[in-house]
């Protein structure tokens, strides 16, 4: 029996795995494609023999590693029942992001393969359909609008498109992906969604996680007997625009191979191997625990030419980054935190007055009250004031995350505000003492 694929990718029952110009796999499937266009698609070039050249120079280079297990980790989404995602390498102009991202993109295709963010996200559900189970590269987040980026990574990420009409008023096929994700910028996804306005989430960090992608000498650690970090950039990227492709379909073919292997058992292994300590920093674990399978896998095909473990290890590696970057506690806590923080900065000598100062006037934009106490300044704010200074989060949230970090400096029993005598009355108040490094951030 004839099967026709409409989308590239793994088919309906993961037996054959469709590209534009190759099936994978079973030989009775054929692809009938909904667009014309193959610009950008997956497609192999060159010599594969002289990609794994180049690719033996990634050991020893974490950042150029986790490009290519990111990469290949595409293909292994479904078979482990995950959602798409990936890594954002963040970092100064001119240190090599650009060249990770080509190593990364060379596993799949060629030059074309990797693209800018200077697209909408209407525009990249064609593009993420089109490289459905392989990987999206985009380059230079600033080149995106800041008020679309945080919709990009949302929508990428949850891996289906929009519902819309056609003219005649019946619903266009919904376009729908599974995919990683590899991109570069000089700034955060949290940074540039701020400048638009927004305030980012845990779950769009997480999709994409931020790593710092500078290391000795640029992205690299080893630069393999080249004179400098340019040299071997250079390198690489002219390695990566002649051969280009292979990797991924040998890897697809290894996967095959392995017919009913319990994926989903080798990676539940290795994330034992990553430590974290609450529920983002797990999320971003088995993100990069499965990078790591999907590195250790290839070794062990034979298409990386590493030493076993090495692909762990930088996964362990960057991992460790993200971690530091972060901090320990959970991201929307310290999102909160910050927000608080800087509020206070920002109307600590405006917007609040002394408690006992008899001479205090009403006013209209009052956020609170302070008093000096051993410990140092605190705040009683108004539930308004603390909902506003805590950002696009409901109060609640915003209470959990001051409570847990240890702000409340007084309560009632079994509350976290305080009926406080005020103005010849009372009301009820949240009396906030901010730590030390959030007063003079």
């Amino acid at each position: 029996m004839t099967t026709a694929a409409t989308r590239t990718g793994w088919t309906v029952k993961g037996d054959a795995f469709v590209l534009r110009d190759r099936i994978i796999g079973l030989e009775n499937v054929y692809f009938q494609s909904e667009s014309l266009s193959s610009d950008g698609a997956a497609r192999s070039g060159g010599d594969y023999r002289q990609w794994q050249a180049m690719a033996a120079l990634c050991e020893g280079n974490p950042v150029l590693i986790v490009s290519l297990c990111v990469s290949l980790a595409g293909a292994l989404l479904v078979k482990v029942h995950r959602d798409s995602g990936g890594i954002h390498w963040l970092g100064d102009s001119s240190i090599g992001k650009t060249t990770a991202l080509c190593v990364g993109a060379s596993a799949w295709g060629g030059d074309d393969f990797k693209r800018t963010w200077r697209a909408t996200s209407n525009g990249l559900e064609g593009v993420a359909a089109m490289l459905s189970d392989t990987c999206l590269c985009l380059d230079e987040i600033n080149e995106a609008g800041p008020r679309e980026v945080g919709a990009i990574v949302y929508n990428l990420g949850n891996g289906t498109g929009k519902t819309r009409a056609t003219r005649i008023g019946s619903a266009r096929h919904v376009h729908r992906w599974r995919l990683s994700l590899l991109s570069t910028g000089e700034r955060s996804i949290s940074a540039m969604m701020q400048e638009g306005g927004k305030q980012a989430k845990a779950g769009q960090l997480v999709r994409l996680l931020n790593i710092p992608a500078e290391r000795q000498f640029g992205v690299f650690d080893n630069l393999h007997n080249f004179v400098d970090g340019r040299e071997m950039a250079d390198h690489f990227k002219d390695q990566c625009a002649e051969h280009y492709g292979q990797a991924g379909i040998k890897f697809v073919e290894h996967i095959i191979s392995q017919g009913n292997a319990d994926f989903g058992a080798i990676l539940a292994q290795i994330e034992t191997q990553f430590t974290h300590t609450d529920t983002q920093a797990a999320r971003a674990a088995s993100r990069f625990a499965l990078y790591a399978m999907a590195g250790e896998l290839a070794t062990e095909a034979g298409i990386l030419p590493w030493k076993e473990g090495a692909a762990l290890d930088a996964c362990k590696t960057m991992f460790s980054e993200w971690q530091a970057m972060r901090g320990t506690g959970a991201t929307e806590h310290q999102q909160i935190l910050q927000n608080v923080g800087d509020y206070i900065l920002k109307h600590g000598d405006t917007k609040f007055t002394e408690k006992n100062n008899s001479d205090d006037k009403p006013k209209a934009d009052r956020a609170g009250w302070y008093t000096d106490r051993p410990g140092g300044r605190t705040y009683l704010f108004t539930s308004a004031a603390l909902k506003e200074a805590g950002g696009n989060y409901d109060l609640n949230r915003v209470l959990e995350a001051i409570d847990r970090a240890g702000w409340i400096a007084e309560r009632d029993h079994g509350k976290r505000s305080k009926k406080t005598t005020i103005m010849g009355g009372k009301d009820n108040l949240y009396w906030l003492q901010p730590s030390e490094e959030a007063a003079h951030a």
